[in-house]
Protein backbone atom coordinates (compact mmCIF):
# COMPACT_ATOMS: atom_id res chain seq x y z
CA UNK A 1 0.00 0.00 0.00
CA UNK A 2 1.05 3.59 -0.96
CA UNK A 3 2.18 6.20 1.62
CA UNK A 4 0.86 9.76 0.77
CA UNK A 5 1.77 12.89 2.50
CA UNK A 6 -0.25 15.80 1.89
CA UNK A 7 -0.61 19.08 3.59
CA UNK A 8 -4.01 21.12 4.66
CA UNK A 9 -4.93 24.28 6.59
CA UNK A 10 -5.48 23.79 10.38
CA UNK A 11 -8.90 24.18 10.04
CA UNK A 12 -9.22 21.76 7.12
CA UNK A 13 -7.23 18.94 9.05
CA UNK A 14 -9.34 19.68 12.29
CA UNK A 15 -12.84 19.21 10.23
CA UNK A 16 -11.08 15.68 8.70
CA UNK A 17 -10.14 14.91 12.18
CA UNK A 18 -13.50 15.07 13.70
CA UNK A 19 -15.21 13.22 10.79
CA UNK A 20 -13.05 10.50 11.44
CA UNK A 21 -13.62 10.60 15.03
CA UNK A 22 -17.21 10.39 14.31
CA UNK A 23 -16.80 7.45 12.21
CA UNK A 24 -14.27 5.92 14.78
CA UNK A 25 -11.72 6.06 12.47
CA UNK A 26 -7.68 6.57 12.19
CA UNK A 27 -7.09 9.72 10.05
CA UNK A 28 -5.12 7.56 7.75
CA UNK A 29 -7.98 5.10 7.47
CA UNK A 30 -11.01 7.99 6.93
CA UNK A 31 -8.43 9.42 4.45
CA UNK A 32 -8.23 6.42 2.85
CA UNK A 33 -11.82 5.66 3.00
CA UNK A 34 -12.48 9.51 1.19
CA UNK A 35 -9.94 8.65 -1.33
CA UNK A 36 -12.03 4.80 -2.58
CA UNK A 37 -14.93 6.33 -1.99
CA UNK A 38 -14.07 9.46 -4.66
CA UNK A 39 -12.62 7.03 -6.96
CA UNK A 40 -15.66 4.91 -7.05
CA UNK A 41 -17.71 8.40 -7.81
CA UNK A 42 -15.22 9.53 -10.29
CA UNK A 43 -15.72 5.53 -11.87
CA UNK A 44 -19.57 5.88 -12.34
CA UNK A 45 -19.64 9.75 -12.84
CA UNK A 46 -17.90 8.94 -16.52
CA UNK A 47 -20.92 7.91 -17.78
CA UNK A 48 -22.97 10.81 -16.50
CA UNK A 49 -20.58 12.43 -18.09
CA UNK A 50 -20.50 11.47 -21.28
CA UNK A 51 -24.46 11.78 -20.84
CA UNK A 52 -24.69 14.92 -20.11
CA UNK A 53 -21.79 15.76 -22.87
CA UNK A 54 -24.10 14.25 -25.48
CA UNK A 55 -26.95 16.09 -24.59
CA UNK A 56 -25.11 19.56 -24.86
CA UNK A 57 -25.00 18.95 -28.76
CA UNK A 58 -28.02 18.12 -31.19
CA UNK A 59 -27.25 15.39 -34.02
CA UNK A 60 -25.46 17.27 -36.94
CA UNK A 61 -23.96 20.22 -34.84
CA UNK A 62 -20.71 18.98 -34.85
CA UNK A 63 -17.88 20.27 -36.14
CA UNK A 64 -15.86 17.39 -36.36
CA UNK A 65 -15.76 15.63 -40.04
CA UNK A 66 -17.34 12.16 -39.92
CA UNK A 67 -14.67 8.68 -40.74
CA UNK A 68 -16.08 8.71 -43.75
CA UNK A 69 -15.34 12.71 -44.55
CA UNK A 70 -11.98 12.44 -42.99
CA UNK A 71 -11.10 9.20 -45.40
CA UNK A 72 -12.54 10.79 -48.71
CA UNK A 73 -10.18 14.11 -48.11
CA UNK A 74 -7.02 12.06 -47.19
CA UNK A 75 -7.94 9.95 -50.28
CA UNK A 76 -7.97 13.46 -52.42
CA UNK A 77 -5.06 15.32 -50.67
CA UNK A 78 -2.63 12.01 -50.54
CA UNK A 79 -3.46 9.77 -53.54
CA UNK A 80 0.03 7.86 -53.19
CA UNK A 81 -0.85 6.80 -50.11
CA UNK A 82 -3.75 5.44 -51.16
CA UNK A 83 -2.06 2.25 -53.33
CA UNK A 84 -4.42 -0.10 -55.16
CA UNK A 85 -3.23 -3.32 -56.22
CA UNK A 86 -3.68 -3.34 -60.24
CA UNK A 87 -6.23 -6.49 -61.22
CA UNK A 88 -4.46 -9.53 -62.71
CA UNK A 89 -5.62 -10.66 -65.81
CA UNK A 90 -7.70 -13.90 -67.32
CA UNK A 91 -4.90 -15.65 -69.20
CA UNK A 92 -5.57 -15.27 -72.90
CA UNK A 93 -8.19 -18.21 -73.97
CA UNK A 94 -6.19 -21.34 -74.83
CA UNK A 95 -2.98 -20.01 -72.54
CA UNK A 96 -1.61 -22.29 -69.98
CA UNK A 97 -0.52 -21.35 -66.55
CA UNK A 98 2.22 -22.30 -64.30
Amino acid sequence: MAQVTIYLEDQALQAARAAAARQQLSLSQWFAQFAAAEKRRQHNDWAAFYTELDALGTDGDDDFPTLEALRASARHQHPDLFFQRPRCRAPAHGATTR
